[in-house]
């Protein structure tokens, strides 16, 4: 699904996901209107943080899935917090979901770019410098040891 299908539709099956995480009967219909809204309001927060130029990304992506119903949750349990001095704060978990998702997001980014590649072939150059070295001193620590019987 492309990302603005995302951000704009909701199907019945991810309506259904929600109301069960929520524990709301299936036929309960006064608050589709509203959880659809939330749904909506969750995922373009989420594509906003994590990005925007892999369209299919978040299609079957069982993280952001999870993302956006804790996101719901949240909003759905605490829309009646209207006064300043009540604050309810974002589960932490919702944050570490995110940056799991920024992560596996900047990696395919840096794939599809072939940053990859560039990164990857100088991290073998780097190991393959650094085993010739441990090479290299391994055989000196072995004359020092050698010399070291003879004298």
């Amino acid at each position: 699904m492309s990302i603005e299908l995302l951000k704009n539709t909701v199907s019945d099956d991810d309506l259904g996901q929600v109301k069960t995480s929520l524990r709301l009967e299936p036929d309960m219909e006064s608050d589709n209107v509203l959880l659809k809204m939330l749904i909506k309001a969750a995922r373009r927060d989420i594509i906003g943080q994590v990005g925007e130029r892999i369209d299919d990304f978040f299609d079957d992506n069982e993280v952001f899935n999870a993302t956006v119903i804790l996101e719901v949750s949240h909003l759905y349990n605490h829309r009646s917090a209207t006064s300043e001095q009540q604050t309810y704060e974002v589960p932490m978990a919702l944050y570490s979901l995110i940056n799991s998702m920024k992560d596996d997001y900047r990696y395919q980014i840096a794939k599809k770019d072939g940053w990859l590649d560039d990164y990857t072939s100088g991290i073998a150059d780097v190991e393959s410098s650094n085993e010739t070295a441990a090479g290299s001193n391994q055989n000196e620590d072995n004359l020092t040891v050698k010399d070291e019987h003879n004298g």
